[in-house]
């Protein structure tokens, strides 16, 4: 049986969100996100009815059994969101004391347990006050962002070792809540939400220099890589795959990483809008370096050339095998993803931060027995382990979910956890897959 080494100072750890496994939505000063106020006024969208005050893992109240749960796993470092409207429910202004101490008892008590806070500022729950403001498309966000992630660091900053800015701002429909207001084939609508994200980014980054004593904790952001591939070796798809992976990931990665925005983006006909030519100049005055990035992969993507359609380019039919949720599975993808930053963008620090199966519950109850997520997580671990030795810094990977999360419109039809939440009490029970996973930790390997 060959052995799939990895490190001894791996980092092993489990990510999620505040909106996806807090619930207690409206206790202890707590007000609306854009996604509870979606649910409170569209509840027909969700799966099954289901809120997140309802039917969700309820780690407000469970976070102690939780991180328990983690400790025994081994996990190294647990990656969580804190919830902006928790902690200044109004968006700005006057800091929620109830808010603060609850973020003070889960560092704390993942501290006492051995693992390693990773705190993302801003996890797709833009609170609904400033969504009415203007959202993403009113600079005033960028201030608010700034002001927040200062509340944060100033509470949390000598106790939190790595700091996230934002989350998958890619995943541009759950970033928004599928506010109608975004039509992302609109270039004047595109570039400015990128602009104002990146810049909300970078003024975050500036306050956790001001704020957070060196040595102490690193800062970086995550986005989703999604690895682009061309549907044939002909010159149109080549280019139709490249200016994809530019419009969904590179944006991101180039503009953090680099201060950057692609050349494509801001040369494409398609692109083409009033300020576009002034966005350059402003990321470069505003860039704030970052000390790791992370990357989500679960999936890729092929796409073709066809004349006519948004940035000229298709998304063409493949035949990989899927999740329930129907996302591709492509373990190489991850190899490619790795390396490209290897490749690109200078081999930088990087987590692999989000990387998971999803099963239905509809179809397979509690999938306590859940031999797909091993097989999955096993070819997986065997890229990761490929793209160590092929020297990409890769610091630590982070599995999606240590308990199953509230998956947007589909609510907690799709597991994701290691454990499985029942939806009336709320008990918490390990799948199989948890076994493999502290075996992995525990021994610095995979089979």
């Amino acid at each position: 049986m060959i052995n799939f080494e990895f490190p001894e100072d791996f980092i092993w750890g489990c990510a999620t969100a505040s909106n996806q496994i807090e619930g207690a939505v409206d206790a202890d000063g707590k007000s609306p996100s854009i996604w509870d106020a979606n649910m409170r006024d569209q509840p027909e969208k969700f799966w099954n009815g289901h809120h997140y005050n309802t039917t969700i893992a309820d780690f407000y109240y469970h976070y102690k059994e939780d991180i328990e749960n983690m400790r025994e796993l081994g996990l190294k470092s647990f990656r969580f969101s804190l919830s902006w409207t928790r902690i200044l429910p109004d968006g700005r202004g006057a800091v929620n004391p109830k808010g603060i101490d609850f973020y003070d008892r889960v560092i704390d008590c993942l501290l006492e347990n051995g693992i390693a806070p990773f705190a993302d500022l801003y996890h797709w729950d833009l609170p609904e006050s400033l969504g009415k403001a203007g959202s993403f498309l009113n600079p005033q966000v960028i201030d608010d962002f700034h002001d927040y992630a200062e509340v944060c660091f100033k509470h949390f900053g000598d106790r939190v070792r790595y700091w996230s800015t934002i989350n998958e701002p890619s995943a541009m429909r759950c970033f928004t809540a599928n506010d109608p207001r975004f039509d992302f084939q609109d270039p004047a609508c595109y570039l400015t939400y990128v602009r104002n994200v990146l810049k909300m980014h970078n003024a975050a980054v500036k306050s956790f220099r001001e704020n957070v004593a060196p040595g102490i904790a690193e800062i970086g952001a995550v986005s989703a890589f999604v690895p682009i591939y061309a549907r044939t070796s002909d010159p149109k798809d080549i280019e139709a795959a490249k200016i994809q992976e530019d419009y969904v990931c590179n944006v991101w990665f180039s503009g953090i990483l680099k201060g950057k925005y692609p050349e494509r983006l801001l040369t494409h006909a398609g692109l083409k809008c009033d300020f576009r030519d002034e966005l350059q100049a402003e990321l470069t005055a505003c860039h704030q370096p970052v000390d790791f990035i992370g990357a989500n992969y679960y999936y890729p993507n092929t796409i073709g050339y066809k004349e006519g359609n948004f940035l000229n380019t298709e998304l063409a039919q493949v035949y990989y095998a899927q999740s329930d949720y129907g996302f591709r599975i492509y373990p190489q993808g991850l190899y490619d993803t790795l390396m490209y930053f290897k490749r690109e963008y200078g081999n930088p620090k990087i987590f692999l931060t989000e990387n998971g199966f999803a099963t239905d519950r509809e179809k397979h109850g509690a999938d306590l027995e859940d031999d797909e997520r091993i097989a999955y997580l096993k070819e997986h671990f065997r890229e990761l382990n490929r793209v160590l030795d092929a020297g990409a810094n890769v610091q630590g990977y982070f599995l999606w979910s240590i308990v199953d999360t509230f998956e947007c419109f589909n609510g907690l039809r799709y597991q994701f956890g290691l454990n499985h939440i029942d939806l009336e009490t709320k008990k918490r029970t390990k799948r199989k897959s948890w076994y493999y996973y502290q075996d992995c930790i525990k021994k610095h390997r995979t089979v």
